[in-house]
């Protein structure tokens, strides 16, 4: 487990709340930073152990953690390289920013703008990343200003626009709020900009939001394992009710310099199109990048119509009963008129 050493942070307020250092039981590490921590929030790190926030000091601004459960890994292999995605189905991603004030001090000279902050190059450059490994971009950028506690339901107009478009999958485009050094570390002797992936709790997707954000993070690890910092469960909803494949991803901090953020976009648009496009999974539940079977891809496992038909079983059973009945009732009267005229 990496320990980012407290006296390196640094407290940042911006319009959502104050940055929360998390520790372990013990408070020997310095587990994470979020921005406005609550009991209940579960944290993922890279070797998929769960920990659960269970106090919260709201005077002193820390919070404590403590491990409830080790994931289980999927194991995955990679049969081709070169193979890297499915050319013969119409990929589509859909993107937008809820937060569209968001900003890097270095780069834009501010961490906010009234109106669209640097959070829109960013999602522009995606953008341009995917289009060019075949993906056809549906990128949304209405302002959903001011950044405050009603910007999400804002965006949710937003959001339901862009899905009925029927992409494959949609991401909101966010950089945190917290200290650099919880996002920037050194690869190989060069300074990299990982990227965290937030999942909404309160939301009937869930599990499979959750399930998403865990394959993209292990095919990740295949790829480039520095990219990505963690998966936060957090407890609000982020407009993921609205699909099974749709993401948050804070695309580093304030304090981290947007020119460094811009260099992780392009292996964030790799994963991404590896993932949904190139990786299917084995009749063992493993993983299988670059396969010639597309047959059971993670996009089609993932897929908000998979489950239709049991959705909509209610309601065919409710026809059938209600069929049957009319029958029945017909039956008797028949033969009810049969024996009264015999």
């Amino acid at each position: 487990m990496s320990v980012l050493v407290p006296k390196a942070v640094v407290f940042a307020e911006d319009e959502q709340g104050i940055n929360y250092i998390v520790y372990d039981t013990d408070m020997k590490n310095i587990l994470f930073e979020r921005i406005d921590v609550a009991v209940g929030d579960i944290f993922i790190d890279k070797e998929f152990r769960q920990y659960k926030v269970y106090l919260v000091d709201e005077r002193e601004h820390y919070a404590k953690a403590e491990q409830i459960g080790q994931l289980k890994r999927r194991g995955l292999t990679k049969k081709s390289i070169e193979k890297i995605s499915n050319k013969n189905i119409n990929k589509k991603i859909a993107l937008y920013m809820t937060h569209n004030d968001e900003s890097y001090i270095k780069g834009d000279g501010t961490d906010s703008v009234y109106g669209e902050g640097g959070i829109h190059d960013i999602a522009n450059r995606l953008a341009y990343e995917l289009k060019q490994k075949g993906i056809n971009i549906i990128i949304d950028e209405t302002l959903h200003i001011p950044h405050n506690s009603s910007a999400y339901s804002r965006s949710a107009v937003t959001a339901k626009k862009l899905l009925e478009q029927q992409p494959n999958a949609i991401f909101d485009i966010h950089r945190d709020g917290v200290a650099r050094s919880a996002y920037v570390a050194k690869v190989n002797g060069e300074e990299r900009c990982k990227i965290r992936i937030v999942v909404g709790k309160a939301n009937p997707n869930k599990e499979k939001n959750l399930e998403f954000a865990l394959y993209l993070m292990t095919v990740a690890e295949s790829i480039c394992p520095w990219l990505f910092a963690d998966i936060y469960y957090a407890s609000g909803k982020y407009n993921q009710d609205l699909s099974s494949k749709a993401l948050l991803f804070e695309m580093g901090t304030y304090t981290a310099e947007k020119d460094l953020v811009l260099k992780s976009v392009p292996e964030l648009a790799k994963v991404i199109d590896t993932t949904l496009f190139a990786t299917s999974i084995d009749s063992d539940g493993n993983l299988v990048i670059g396969s010639d079977d597309f047959s059971n891809t993670i996009d089609q496992v993932l897929d908000d119509n998979q489950n239709k038909d049991i959705k909509n079983f209610p309601i065919i059973f409710l026809i059938l009963i209600l069929i049957g009945a009319i029958a029945t009732i017909v039956w008797f009267f028949i033969k009810f008129r049969k024996e009264k005229f015999n």
